[in-house]
């Protein structure tokens, strides 16, 4: 039985401790107050009453005493009931025999106090409270004892009692007036309160509704910012850290992920379009190779003829290789090793070349008066121009004017080197997608007998300045010709690196 009882007990406790825990803070905070501020009223209230009575118990029992040895007690036993000198409204006065009897004035038996021989006995002297003979009025009884001349027959103690009804009634008010002031006081301190918690707790609210918003998927959303001398200010500041290295850690996540599935779309597209590019010289060769050694009375000039050809697929595949090679190398982000280089001269070094495999077109250079010095390397950058003058000549009809120029910026910090054309242009699908690896325009080769390419010179050009911390772009528009515009660094030049080094052609 016992053991059920204790169960239910803890059964009981277990359940009042779920449900303090299920209720919200701003109510458990309110209600903790309230308790404190009742329990300390109670206390404050008790201990007032407790001290008033002992107080006015104090004072009535020193006047019961001052008044008791005041009084002559042969006057008073002859006093009658008519004569109101000696009943004070107030007072009792007791002649209390060693037999029990009692002698009271005035006589009254039903408003007087109930008491006995063994209680004067027992309080010794001291003041002691006693009830009426109707039980519902409290008097005070002082009783001092009497020197009867030793014959015994007189009275052993004289008492004066007082009457407490007044008292009762004051601290009865008193009571209600505590009570109501209480109540009060409390419903008072619970509207303030509760009003005041959830001004205090409107902080954590901003965080949870912060939080909310950033699981919805809003990172950069941080908690309003406050004192840190306060607690809710530091709670913010370390809020906010965590949320900074969250919003890191996610973006970070995020990029990788776009990256690895931008990888693997760029890869496929990769495969798939070297595989069509190198399918086509392999059919050649594997074609001319059979038709050659199924024909061994064949001509020897047609055999020549077919064995060039095998010659020509075979460097084209050779070419494409060297190129995928080299975007690869790119795509690892291998440091180039980057040297002052005279930009001036391995441009004009790109328009000489290009005046010779584009004869049918015109050639400007522009440039500034002094020489220009970028951070880079030779033969890279030379294979930037070659590539997009080059490109000029092989999509533009002949006769085009094609125009490569130089231009600083304000400050000299960096240098634009732009290569221009009036041809017909490109429309804006091959301008977005032109630097793209493996696409080519739709636009007809210029020249006659030329190869269109395998769409990897201006993938190059992108990758090759970019490797040099700069920025290639194209403006062009149908009819228009297309202006591409390389921006790079400018350094200054030392002395001996510009007097000693040599040029690569």
């Amino acid at each position: 039985m016992l053991g059920g009882m204790r169960r239910e007990a803890g059964d009981f406790r277990r359940g009042l401790r779920r449900k303090w825990d299920r209720t919200p803070l701003r109510v458990r905070l309110t209600a903790s107050v309230l308790v404190l501020v009742a329990g300390s009223l109670v206390l404050i209230s008790v201990a007032a009453l407790v001290a008033l009575h002992t107080y006015f118990l104090s004072t009535v029992d020193a006047e019961l005493k001052n008044r008791l040895e005041r009084l002559k007690p042969a006057e008073i036993a002859q006093s009658t009931e008519s004569d109101n000198s000696f009943r004070p409204t107030q007072y009792y006065f007791f002649a209390v025999y060693a037999d029990g009897r009692q002698e009271m004035r005035p006589n009254k038996p039903d408003a007087a106090p109930s008491f006995t021989v063994d209680d004067v006995v027992d309080a010794d002297g001291r003041a002691f409270t006693a009830l009426a003979a109707d039980g519902s009025v409290r008097w005070r009884v002082l009783a001092l004892p009497v020197d009867s001349g030793g014959d015994g027959t007189g009275p052993a103690y004289y008492a004066l009692t007082y009457k407490l009804d007044h008292f009762d009634q004051a601290v009865a008010g008193l009571v209600w007036v505590i009570i109501l002031v209480g109540t009060g006081v409390l419903a008072g301190l619970a509207t303030l309160g509760a009003g005041l918690v959830r001004a205090s707790l409107s902080p954590l609210r901003q965080i949870e509704t912060t939080a909310a918003i950033i699981a919805a998927g809003d990172y950069s959303r941080r908690v309003p910012d406050r004192d840190p001398q306060t607690e809710m200010g530091r709670v913010g500041v370390a809020i906010n850290s965590m949320l900074k290295k969250i919003e890191v850690s996610i973006r970070d996540r995020e990029r990788s992920e776009e990256r690895a599935l931008h990888s693997e779309q760029r890869m496929r597209e990769f495969i798939a379009d070297a595989s069509h590019e190198l399918r086509t010289p392999l059919t050649s060769v594997r074609g001319y190779a059979e038709l050659v050694r199924t024909n061994p009375g064949m001509p020897e000039g047609d055999r020549q003829y077919y064995i060039g050809q095998i010659e020509e697929s075979a460097k084209r595949m050779g070419l494409l290789v060297s190129d995928l090679l080299l975007l690869a190398r790119l795509d690892q982000e291998r440091p180039i090793e980057l040297r002052p280089v005279e930009l001036t001269s391995i441009l004009v070094d790109a328009v000489s070349a290009a005046q010779v495999s584009g004869a049918d077109h015109g050639f400007a250079y522009e440039g500034p008066d002094r020489d220009v010095v970028v951070a880079g390397d030779r033969s890279r950058l030379r294979q930037v121009f070659d590539n997009l003058l080059g490109n000029a000549v092989r999509h533009t009809p002949a006769g085009t004017e094609v125009t490569l120029a130089v231009r600083l910026s304000e400050d000299g910090s960096s240098v634009a080197v732009d290569v221009r054309d009036d041809g017909p242009g490109m429309t804006e699908e091959d301008r977005r997608r032109v630097f793209q690896r493996f696409y080519r325009t739709a636009g007809p080769v210029s020249q006659p007998g030329q190869s269109g390419g395998h769409g990897l010179g201006l993938a190059i050009v992108a990758a090759i300045v970019k490797a040099h911390h700069g920025s290639v772009a194209v403006e062009s528009a149908l009819g228009e010709g297309a202006c591409f515009t390389v921006e790079l660094h400018v350094v200054e030049p030392p002395e001996a690196a510009s007097e000693g080094e040599p040029e690569e052609r």
